[in-house]
């Protein structure tokens, strides 16, 4: 009895352990954007990249062999631009940010990425002081 007890368990542990994982995948995130000439602040709905790669520190760094460092980063994306409420005429209004449609565990391009980490502390707007 305990025999057919574990091993109706274990497929359920497995799956549920699969799911606890932190993979690289699709996130939804907010932007605050700012601006000055437009005297305005608002939060922009977006997908990002997020989440853990496989990896594995070596004991011992050749100097003859690269170091390779895989993070979750955006295999395609798409850009949307919207425009920012409250510019005066002859201020460029519009924004262009960037859009993730699938991930990646990928060695991270610093040409066209920021490789560095997040910020946890949450985002606001700075209070102009000509208002």
């Amino acid at each position: 009895m305990r025999v057919v007890v574990l091993m109706m368990l274990v497929p359920i542990l497995v799956s549920a352990g699969s799911e606890c994982k932190a993979s690289c995948r699709l996130a939804n995130i907010s932007i605050t954007v700012e601006s000055e000439e437009c005297r305005s602040c608002i939060t922009i709905n977006t997908t990002s990249c997020a989440g853990l790669c496989q990896t594995q520190e070596r004991a011992y760094r050749s100097p003859m062999a690269p170091y390779v460092q895989n993070t979750c980063n955006f295999r395609e994306w798409t850009y949307e631009t919207i425009q920012l409420p409250g510019c005066p005429a002859g201020v460029d209004s519009s924004f262009t940010y960037p859009v993730a449609l699938s991930c990646e565990c990928i060695q991270c391009n610093t040409d066209s990425t920021d490789c560095g980490a997040l910020s946890m502390q949450p985002s606001s707007c700075h209070t102009f002081s000509h208002y």
